[in-house]
């Protein structure tokens, strides 16, 4: 794998070709559509703690009335409370699984509509300067070492913020 990259680099630096390296954890952090869809994510996550707050204040409060109808001996009002304490909780307990896959789905979605829309305006970007190749370093850096003019990290994230604004 590192020979046929090697190879590869070698090749268009002999011919003259143009090729970048791009950080695209920076490129992801830094574009204005992660910036947004993680503000609507946000939202999104308030909305759902806000629904299981107040599912856990209906369950804190029919708790409170079994207690009350313990200590006033109404048999007939606490064996109903607590057959509808036990169906809200098992209720709120599936909400809490539902809503906890809702997030991860939700993460993953919003990443992969990111980084698909940044593969593009990469893919945009190298066409309309010229480049053959463009490398991507991620997490698990794939390029140990880029010359400062080689990472086109800035450049190609002012061309997809613009894009995204509707810049050409």
């Amino acid at each position: 794998m590192v020979l046929s990259v090697i190879l590869i680099i070698d090749k268009f630096f002999n011919t003259g070709e143009k090729i970048g390296v791009v950080q695209m954890d920076k490129l992801v952090y830094d574009f204005k559509g992660m910036k947004e869809a993680t503000e609507k994510y946000s939202s999104k996550l308030r909305s759902w703690s806000a629904e299981s707050d107040s599912l856990e204040n209906n369950l804190k409060a029919l708790l409170q009335q079994i207690r009350f109808d313990s200590i006033s001996m109404d048999r007939e009002r606490l064996e109903r409370d607590i057959r509808t304490f036990r169906l809200f909780k098992r209720s709120y307990a599936e909400h809490i699984q539902n809503s906890e896959e809702k997030v991860l789905k939700e993460d993953k979605e919003m990443t992969l509509g990111v980084v698909n829309q940044l593969n593009e305006y990469i893919k945009a970007y190298a066409m309309k300067e010229g480049f053959a190749v463009i490398f991507i370093n991620t997490q698990q850096q794939s390029v140990g070492y880029v010359k400062e003019k080689t990472d086109v990290t800035l450049k190609i994230l002012a061309y997809a913020n613009n894009k995204y604004d509707g810049v050409n």
